[in-house]
């Protein structure tokens, strides 16, 4: 009986030294948490963290990195801002040769156009006048010296016809000396065309021929 007694004893006494020899073998630690940090640990993280000082010279350079990588952006946006200028000034130049150019042949076109209807204008008068029509050839140089006030041969034709009117048929003729009188004074350089044409209003001025 006493023989079992030792032998269980001598089994728990085993044990318990195998349980102890893989306690100290375990290489498995457990996990730290905040309950399980020690008085040692928690006086190490009361302690300030400590920097290196910089040097004067280190500063210095770290102050010219930086007033390099400054003066570099400035170039770059300096050149941006040439390029953009550049590209607007090209688009601009060509769309003011666009605009130019459209008013130019907008500007041809309406002088062709004037220039037909100017010719119109003496054509048909001309036609009248050469059948003796004078009405209907005043008609017609109205209609050019409305178009083109300032254009002498316009102007003459008007007053060509108005006095062959006055001659032939005795009307307007103040109207034909009126419109004398304006253009000797509008082009003196044609009195000696318009003088002609002042012998058929002789009666008009009081000249008398007789």
């Amino acid at each position: 009986m006493m023989f079992g007694s030792s032998s269980a004893k001598g089994m728990i006494d085993s044990l318990r030294n195998n349980r102890k020899l893989l306690r100290k073998k375990s290489r498995f630690k457990k996990d730290r948490t905040f309950l399980s940090i020690n008085e040692n640990d928690l006086k190490g993280a009361k302690g300030k963290p400590t920097f290196n000082a910089y040097s004067k010279e280190a500063i210095k350079n770290i102050k010219s990195k930086f007033k390099r990588r400054r003066k570099r952006e400035n170039v770059f946006f300096a050149f941006l801002g040439l390029l953009g200028l550049f590209f607007s000034i090209l688009l601009g130049t060509f769309l003011v040769k666009d605009v130019v150019q459209e008013r130019n042949k907008t500007r041809q076109e309406q002088i062709q156009k004037n220039e037909r209807v100017y010719l119109i204008y003496i054509e048909f008068g001309d036609r009248w006048f050469s059948q003796g029509k004078w009405k209907n050839a005043i008609f017609y140089y109205k209609q050019g010296v409305g178009a083109y006030p300032n254009d002498y041969e316009m102007n003459y034709r008007l007053l060509r016809a108005y006095c062959q009117f006055c001659k032939n048929d005795l009307e307007d003729c103040g109207v034909a000396k009126e419109l004398l009188d304006s253009l000797l004074i509008r082009f003196p350089e044609k009195e000696v065309q318009l003088s002609e044409l002042k012998a058929i209003l002789n009666f008009e001025y009081g000249i008398n021929t007789n």
